[in-house]
């Protein structure tokens, strides 16, 4: 497990970095967790300006932690399609703060400091994201190694980055007990996945995804994208957006899916209400 937290404050040379103690990253996890208000607002400092615009979190395999984080302005980046989380205070930035150590400089120390007193979060500068149905964009999954290698189908119809091959279920405490339609089925539904007809459009929110099944074997999940296109991930290889054939995929129920012979329908997913591991 490594936690990795970077102050952004220069501009020509490189931000200050430091590794987390086992007991740090355990502690941010908790005053993350402990943060229940949510937004649609991104954090002001992603806009880029001079002098102080948050701190990044990237993580490998820490427990209850997104691989990416952004901090700043009281709001917590998951960099996805999801609700980020929003405090009306600079605690939790003022902790981060502390844990630099002599990776930051005296005189940045008082800067940021400066900028953090008296508790308030500044006006918020960045763009609204809507909750919206994701792009078809393979290089998220694909081109860092830890990522395409530790993220599985289920991970990708979800959009959601664990790096633990996620399984059905196994977010919500009661992974499947078989692989056929109706376990896995269930199993993802604990998960928060919401059985649908075939899609007619796109939700106001979260977005369409398939499940099929090689009977006794696996599962495979797709998902449909913002170009009205299907996609998926097969285990640890890259995110793609054709079958078996080399087809593009208009509908998972008729494409080329190899052994997956058995088709067990539609599910809306809303990654913000969905918990998966």
């Amino acid at each position: 497990m490594s936690v990795t937290v970077t102050l952004h404050i220069y501009s020509g040379v490189a931000d200050p970095a430091w590794e987390l103690s086992d007991d740090q990253a355990r502690e941010l996890v908790d005053r993350i967790q402990r943060i229940q208000q949510t937004t649609l607002l991104k954090p002001a400092g992603l806009l880029g300006n001079l002098g102080y615009r948050g701190f990044s979190v990237t993580s490998v395999a820490e427990r209850g932690l997104e691989p990416h984080v952004y901090i700043h302005g009281g709001i917590v980046d998951s960099d996805r399609f999801d609700l980020n989380r929003i405090v009306d205070d600079a605690d939790l930035e003022r902790w981060l703060l502390s844990t630099a150590g002599t990776a930051v400089s005296d005189d940045v120390r008082k800067d940021v400091e400066a900028q953090l007193s008296g508790g308030l979060v500044k006006p918020l500068a960045g763009p609204m994201v809507p909750m919206a149905v994701p792009p078809y964009n393979p290089g998220k999954w694909n081109n860092d190694f830890i990522i395409r290698t530790r993220n599985n189908c289920y991970n990708y119809a979800n959009d959601k980055i664990t790096n633990t091959f996620a399984q059905p279920g196994r977010g919500s405490g009661a992974a499947y007990s078989a692989l056929d339609c109706a376990n896995v089925g269930a199993a993802s539904q604990r998960d928060g996945q919401i059985p649908v007809g075939p899609p007619a459009g796109t939700p106001a929110q979260g977005h369409y995804i398939a499940l099929v099944i090689w009977p006794g074997q696996d599962f495979h999940w797709y998902r449909l994208d913002s170009n009205a296109m299907w996609s998926h991930k097969p285990g640890q290889t890259p995110a793609r957006n054709i079958d078996n054939s080399g087809q593009l995929i208009s509908d998972p129920r008729s494409c080329n899916r190899g052994p997956y012979t058995a088709f067990c329908g539609f599910y809306h997913c809303i990654p913000a209400n969905t918990r998966i591991q």
